[in-house]
């Protein structure tokens, strides 16, 4: 199994680029040479960290956590480096083949479970469960499940750190201005979302779309997640091992889509939308509501996100519970560092103090922290306010499964999850068919993953 995704680390299989935000700016990757009396007799720690954030808030905040850990009496300093969103991928994967990664980062949850599978990830279980044997309080204090999803056959090798959701975002002055609906923070059913769609369609006569998704680089599988999750189900099984489309939820959700389309809810042509093209839709006001992340081309438009506001949880008629869906990501040690003990006794430190990245970097971005939430800043930030409303109903994007699968990096990559979506845009009437095949193709890699 290791030999396997060795192999395909090897060769850039599963290198996603779905990241936990959109490209939001570049970093440099250009190291400080230090002369010899420059070193410090501490060992020197590498982070790497991509730009979360905008480029004037986001490195300066993490630096200046980063500047009060080196102050303090620690066994090691840490350097910070901030990458560019082009070419990361292959950043990485050429230093984990060259013996020479970092040794601390941070990345989405699944692509940590494809690195630990590959034995490149350093374990920090003893990290927790010391915790759990001081009874520290931060074990109640992580958001619920969020430090489960960063373990790997029994062991931990990433504690939690950011996320960010994907929601509904809609326009106030259609929707609640023009059309007069109210309570939409809270759940909203789907029947009550067709009903929206109907009021739009009607109201504008196709002068405003009701909906949209985008669905290009792989944001079909979102889609199909979103809506998934909105119905009590998902494309992942409960151990882990296998796909769920073959769940009657999931073909009850292809009824959403085709529902959707066969009255002109969504754009003509949005299979080929990508994010930049739904987004100009909305600011043109030409898009009710829209279902994805992130909203930050709202809050960096004042007028735009005084007519902005994230909608409850969509649930569907088979539900258990309303969810949106939320993509984990946590902080790690690399296993190749030459200073593994002083890679853990950092990483600790850091999950316990880096509330500055969000009040002061601005990404965007939720902390995986309970009492986070509780500074004036999660309250004041527009952007930040209206996800913080619904943290009890997020979801991993790998529910519910125990874990992260290392199977999901290649899964999402590939865009399994959403071939049916498409098939289905596309003039398909066979949406049984097209979730059988994907539920094939699924079952296939995860069969190559826990196959011997």
């Amino acid at each position: 199994m290791k030999k396997l995704v060795r192999r395909m680390i090897g060769v850039g299989i599963g290198l996603l680029s779905l990241s936990l935000v959109a490209c939001q700016g570049a970093g440099t990757t250009e190291q400080k040479e230090t002369t010899g009396s420059e070193k410090s007799e501490k060992p020197e720690l590498v982070f790497w960290e991509l730009p979360y954030g905008p480029a004037d808030t986001y490195g300066p905040a993490l630096q200046k956590i980063l500047d009060q850990y080196n102050s303090e009496d620690h066994s090691a300093t840490v350097r910070l480096q901030m990458l560019s969103w082009s070419g990361f991928m292959e950043q990485y994967q050429t230093s984990i083949a060259a013996g020479s990664p970092p040794d601390i980062t941070s990345s989405i949850s699944y692509r940590i479970a494809n690195w630990a599978e590959a034995g490149e990830v350093l374990d920090l279980t003893d990290i927790v469960e010391n915790w759990k044997q001081d009874g520290d309080e931060i074990l109640d204090d992580f958001l619920p499940g969020t430090l489960e999803i960063g373990m790997n056959d029994g062991k931990y090798y990433a504690l939690p750190y950011v996320t960010n959701a994907t929601t509904v975002y809609y326009r106030t002055d259609i929707l609640e201005d023009e059309l007069g609906f109210t309570e939409l923070d809270k759940p909203v059913s789907w029947d009550k979302l067709f009903e929206m769609c109907e009021a739009v369609k009607n109201k504008y006569n196709g002068d405003v779309i009701p909906f949209s998704f985008c669905t290009l680089d792989q944001n079909s599988s979102n889609a199909m997640i979103n809506v998934l999750f909105s119905n009590g189900t998902s494309w992942v099984n409960r151990e882990g091992n296998g796909g769920a489309f073959d769940d009657p939820k999931a073909l009850e959700s292809m009824e959403f889509f085709k529902k959707m389309k066969d009255n002109g809810y969504f754009p003509e042509g949005m299979v080929t939308y990508n994010q930049a093209d739904l987004e100009k839709l909305y600011q043109s006001g030409k898009v009710a509501m829209v279902w994805n992340a992130p909203a930050s081309h709202v809050a960096s438009d004042k007028e735009l996100m005084e007519k902005t506001k994230m909608m409850g949880p969509v649930y569907g008629p088979s539900a258990d519970k309303p969810r949106y869906v939320m993509r984990t990501g946590g902080v790690i040690g690399f296993a190749q560092t030459k200073y593994p003990e002083e890679t853990k006794e950092f990483i600790e430190w850091f999950v316990k103090n880096n509330l500055g990245i969000f009040t002061e970097g601005h990404g965007g971005l939720l902390p995986l922290r309970k009492s986070f939430f509780d500074d004036p800043f999660f309250k004041s930030d527009w952007e930040i306010s209206e996800y913080s409303r619904y943290t009890d109903y997020y979801e991993d994007i790998t529910w519910p499964a125990p874990f992260s699968p290392a199977a999901a990096d290649r899964i999402l990559m590939e865009n399994i999850i959403g071939q049916p979506e498409e098939a289905l845009l596309m003039g398909s009437t066979d949406p049984q068919g097209d979730l059988k095949k994907a539920q094939e193709s699924l079952n296939k890699i995860f069969d190559e993953y826990h196959g011997d």
